[in-house]
């Protein structure tokens, strides 16, 4: 029972040591929130650790270092959706005159996560729908992110495009090629009949021209030339 009593105690005993330890580990010094305002409040241990790294004095003489370092704390923020903070420290780089590809990503996302969030508002809470201000933005937006999807994506989109077009033009072709065969074959009939008819009429016209070309003339002086 007593061994069992002061395992219970080393165990809570460890418990708190390590909760203390955390707790301590957390936080920041008032120096580091004094540079980075926008640290205050925040809870996240990888952020809180992020911080810590960029206000030791190995970063402090090194603005590359610093860079990156704050470029992990914006991704990080985007993470945990905390958006605004994000775009506040992705302006702050830019005043640093510090561009990079994964700062206009990072800052993509984070306009992207704002107005979804947004969008969830009115028609969540608000119960409404996006109006002729809003509407043609969120139009336009949309345009610019299918012309600037991925190759293979835009690839994939055109060739599915394709295939539904040849389906449509399927379905519009008749659907049995022996009616089709015999309605060609009787048009081909009727037209050699009516081939036949008009040359056997114009070979009648013919003869009846030709009779009466050759049938002897009633002269009424032909007597007179025989005497």
């Amino acid at each position: 029972m007593k061994n069992n009593l002061g395992f219970i105690v080393l165990l809570i005993s460890g418990m708190a040591q390590l909760c203390f330890a955390q707790t301590h580990a957390a936080e920041l010094k008032k120096s580091c929130i004094k540079s980075y305002p926008q640290a205050k409040n925040d809870t996240d241990s990888t952020i809180i650790d992020l911080y810590q790294q960029l206000c030791d004095k190995t970063a402090r003489k090194n603005m590359h270092l610093q860079q990156q370092l704050s470029t992990q704390i914006a991704k990080r923020y985007v993470e945990v959706g905390d958006h605004l903070k994000a775009l506040n420290l992705i302006e702050q780089l830019h005043q640093q005159n510090y561009i990079h590809q994964n700062l206009t990503d990072l800052k993509f996302l984070a306009g992207i996560g704002i107005s979804s969030q947004s969008l969830e508002q009115m028609r969540s809470t608000e119960v409404r729908a996006l109006n002729d201000f809003t509407y043609p933005q969120a139009k336009s937006l949309t345009e610019h992110i299918y012309l600037a999807q991925p190759v293979a994506k835009f690839s994939e989109s055109a060739s599915t495009t394709a295939r539904n077009s040849k389906v449509k033009n399927t379905k519009n072709k008749p659907n049995n090629p022996v009616k089709q065969s015999l309605s060609q074959n009787k048009n081909k009939v009727s037209k050699s009949n009516l081939k036949n008819n008009t040359a056997a009429i114009s070979n009648k016209k013919t003869e009846s021209i030709s009779t009466r070309t050759h049938t002897p003339s009633t002269n009424p002086f032909g007597s007179l030339n025989n005497n």
